[in-house]
């Protein structure tokens, strides 16, 4: 079994969801007696990383392949030649097309520096980019967390591998990945405030990538957004719009906390939106 002295979870999140599931983690880490030290990688140096035993890695994935923000630190880590690697992409559509390639190209840059990457598995958590599965399905995601964490847990403990099986044409989707880091940067340069806005600074202090200025005491957006949608979701009036893809925003917003503190009620997940043919596929095999 596999006893790491020193474990480090290193996470990455837009709206709160890839954290939650870092957190769960490190509940579940605790409950088997290991201690962990938990960093946020927007906030962190990757280069005076202090090589744990284990590093466990948490992302959001956009567009086929993990943030790139996630990607930058990776890239940044120093070499190594004794720390395990584990992987947790966290998705709103569950390990199917066109996510199953997303972590290869961070796993090709830990191999190229030396870390041994020995496990992957991805967790999902609700929606909060285009559609979302519906408030039912968000609630039994977040109430199945603990379980899913302690699972790969156990599995990394018991010196299990797993890796998410890439699909060809998948793998192609993730090299064009690269090309959401542009398209990101013009939705974001997009975004302006509307006449609610109350020039609190708020979408600029929580902006991941210092992205957001505060001139004449309003906001404005440059070109280094990526796509994280944490200023637009965190607006306490709801006074940020989107001038292009504007889609992609939720219209109810998205408020990981106010869903956590929501009543569970059980219900069944062969619902017609979770149906194996359904748009939910991903979702509704995560569940069951």
């Amino acid at each position: 079994m596999l006893k790491p002295k020193k474990i480090t979870l290193a996470y990455f999140t837009g709206t709160g969801c890839t954290k939650e599931v870092c957190l769960c983690f490190a509940q579940q880490l605790a409950k088997n007696g290991l201690e962990s030290k938990t960093i946020n990688l927007e906030s962190h140096d990757p280069g005076k990383l202090k090589q744990p035993d284990l590093l466990v890695i948490f992302s959001p994935v956009y567009a086929f392949r993990l943030a790139s923000i996630t990607e930058k630190w990776v890239k940044g880590l120093p070499k190594s030649s004794r720390t395990m690697t584990a992987i947790v992409p966290v998705s709103g559509g569950g390990d199917i097309s066109p996510n199953t390639a997303c972590t290869i190209a961070c796993r090709r840059i830990l191999k190229r520096k030396g870390y041994h990457v020995i496990y992957e598995r991805m967790a999902v958590m609700p929606s909060n980019f285009g559609i979302n599965a519906g408030r039912e399905i968000d609630q039994q995601l977040i109430h199945i967390l603990p379980e899913k964490t302690k699972e790969m847990v156990e599995d990394i403990m018991a010196g299990k591998h797993h890796f998410l099986l890439a699909k060809p044409w998948d793998r192609f989707l993730s090299m064009l990945g690269k090309g959401e880091h542009l398209g990101a940067r013009f939705f974001g340069a997009s975004i302006h405030p509307s006449l609610k806005c109350t020039h609190c600074g708020l979408c600029s202090q929580k902006c991941p990538v210092h992205n957001i200025k505060m001139e004449g005491g309003k906001p404005k957006f440059g070109f280094r957004c990526i796509w994280c949608l944490r200023c637009i979701y965190a607006c306490p009036v709801h006074a940020l719009n989107a001038g292009i893809l504007s889609s992609v925003v939720l219209k109810e917003g998205f408020r990981l906390q106010e869903l956590k503190k929501q009543e569970y009620k059980e219900f069944d997940t062969d619902q017609t939106n979770l149906k194996p043919k359904g748009a939910w596929k991903g979702v509704g095999e995560y569940l069951k």
